[in-house]
């Protein structure tokens, strides 16, 4: 029996979403956490140093500073202590807000059975499923050394923004769950989820949901009852995005277009007549993140196996897919 029960978790462990991670769609009816002109929403940072400062520097060609979202998972790669405690002290810096994902929310957890606490799908393997609850379980190691943890369980599931005339729900999953995988891509752009879609959008009284968490970037217009609404999705801030590219991707929402030195970074978007909503490519420096990158995880090693090529090369995904306009990619080693 005991050898049953272990099999079971194992089994379930980095799939199952725990019970706290819910919450209703209602919850954000609310009034806005922090007003701004212009937000970049960052998930999925992964511990990339290099490109938190690319971040950075985009941000300083802005005609005035955006406000910093970190919308969960900014640790992942980063299982060194000093490593860790750096981007920790960045990312909860004065003047920037910070919200957990699965993977700040585990770390700062006792609680083995949930694993990542990612809440994979059935689409993605085991193996990569358990590589990932090994890369967490290190992580909550260093962790532990680096004195890290309260400061990860005290963060927010979720925030609302005032972006101009627009109410922006900034989450980690999606409307429903830290770990909801009904904002990935192939979920958007199922009529058949559209309802649901609309109902969030009703429910929460918001214009736009900012989210990360699925790995792999997506934009969808919802019609919704005062109008329309939209999902941004940015995949990931410090990985690859698209199949033939390394960089990664942040969501800028603001009041005004994108400036004229931005401009190339820009892969898709909108604009609503309250905001713009703009995909944003960030290229950091790949050779130097990738000697750190072997250095922590070498050849063989679970991060090394699930992510290493994407680092290089990108995953098998598009930016017709992100739009709806193309099938997906494989979601395999997606969501840490």
């Amino acid at each position: 029996m005991a050898d049953g029960g272990a099999a079971a978790q194992a089994l379930t462990a980095g799939r199952s979403c725990p019970p706290h991670y819910g919450y209703s769609p209602r919850v954000f009816a609310r009034a806005a956490d922090a007003a701004a002109d212009c937000a970049y929403v960052i998930g999925g940072l992964y511990g990339n140093v290099l490109a938190l400062d690319a971040i950075e520097a985009m941000a300083a060609a802005e005609a005035a500073p955006p406000l910093l979202v970190f919308n969960g998972d900014f640790h992942w790669f980063d299982a060194a202590p000093a490593l860790f405690s750096g981007v920790q002290r960045r990312v909860l810096a004065a003047g920037r807000m910070a919200l957990r994902g699965n993977v700040e929310t585990e770390v700062a957890g006792e609680d083995d059975g949930a694993g990542c606490g990612c809440a994979y799908p059935e689409s993605v393997p085991d193996a990569d499923v358990e590589r990932s609850n090994a890369i967490l379980a290190r992580l909550r190691a260093v962790a532990a050394q680096a004195g890290s943890r309260a400061a990860l369980a005290a963060l927010p599931m979720h925030r609302v923004l005032a972006i101009g005339g627009a109410r922006v729900a900034v989450v980690h999953g999606d409307a429903w769950s830290l770990a909801g995988w009904r904002f990935a891509h192939d979920a958007l752009h199922d009529p058949a989820q559209e309802a649901a879609l609309r109902s969030a959008f009703e429910l929460g009284a918001v214009d736009v949901y900012a989210c990360s968490h699925t790995c792999a970037p997506a934009l969808k217009r919802v019609p919704a009852a005062h109008g329309e609404g939209f999902v941004v999705n940015n995949g990931a801030a410090g990985m690859a995005s698209f199949a033939g590219s390394a960089h990664g991707l942040i969501t800028r929402i603001a009041t005004r277009a994108l400036p004229h030195a931005l401009a190339g970074r820009r892969r898709y978007g909108v604009h609503t007549g309250a905001v713009w909503i703009d995909a944003l490519q960030v290229e950091f420096d790949l050779p130097a993140w990738l000697a750190r990158f072997d250095a922590l995880w070498p050849a063989g090693s679970a991060a090394a196996v699930s992510y290493r090529q994407r680092l290089i090369d990108g995953p098998p995904f598009s930016v017709d897919a992100a739009l709806g306009r193309a099938p997906g990619g494989s979601t395999s080693a997606c969501s840490p």
